[in-house]
């Protein structure tokens, strides 16, 4: 996890409680979820957790966390196409982003350059995200014990951290996006409008 370089307040599921926000599905093994926002309706993807998923060993934590990583991806792919925007636009939630590895740095760096459609985004979601998940899931023979989230390799772990902080700003570009679809390009203030950069 990439939590001690998030801007972001975490949320907990009791936040989310506390918030009136319910999962659309309440069967479910993850901690990620859809949800409509309560006042606007929009359909959004929750935040990812900060916190380490229950599990009896450490491999299966990283596994939970892996798989959670999968779920995020995808569900925010499938919301970027049913938002169906065809006129591209910029991606705000990089322009102030630094993620500590180089390489995924000038990928932050040519995405603030660029505009997307919401199909283009919703791809862009899904290709970061399972590059995360599969960093994640193929050094699992790396996890330290006592810390299952993270590796050994300093590197690698680098990479891992920066391919999180970018699914996740792409992903609350689509939560943005979402809400801007059901109010306009003023959204009335919500938990994601509250953070909302300007457009």
């Amino acid at each position: 996890m990439a939590s001690d370089i998030k801007s972001r307040e975490s949320w907990t599921e009791q936040e989310d409680s506390a918030r009136d926000i319910t999962p659309l599905n309440q069967l479910r093994l993850s901690r990620v979820f859809r949800f409509n926002d309560p006042q606007t309706g929009a359909p959004q993807i929750s935040d990812f957790p900060d916190s380490n998923p229950t599990g009896d060993t450490p491999l299966e934590i990283r596994m939970k966390h892996f798989t959670e990583i999968e779920n995020f991806t995808f569900l925010a792919h499938v919301l970027g196409h049913e938002l169906g925007g065809t006129t591209p636009r910029p991606i705000r939630t990089v322009m102030d982003l630094q993620v500590p590895d180089d390489e995924f740095q000038n990928f932050v760096n040519t995405a603030r350059t660029v505009s997307l459609t919401d199909e283009d985004l919703a791809d862009t979601v899904l290709d970061v995200g399972i590059n995360w998940e599969h960093f994640v899931a193929s050094n699992d023979n790396l996890l330290i014990l006592d810390h299952p989230l993270k590796i050994s390799d300093v590197l690698m772990q680098e990479k891992i951290d920066s391919l999180d902080v970018i699914t996740e700003a792409l992903v609350r570009e689509i939560n943005f996006r979402s809400i801007e679809k059901q109010t306009g390009p003023k959204p009335r203030k919500s938990r994601v409008a509250q953070d909302s950069p300007q457009a």
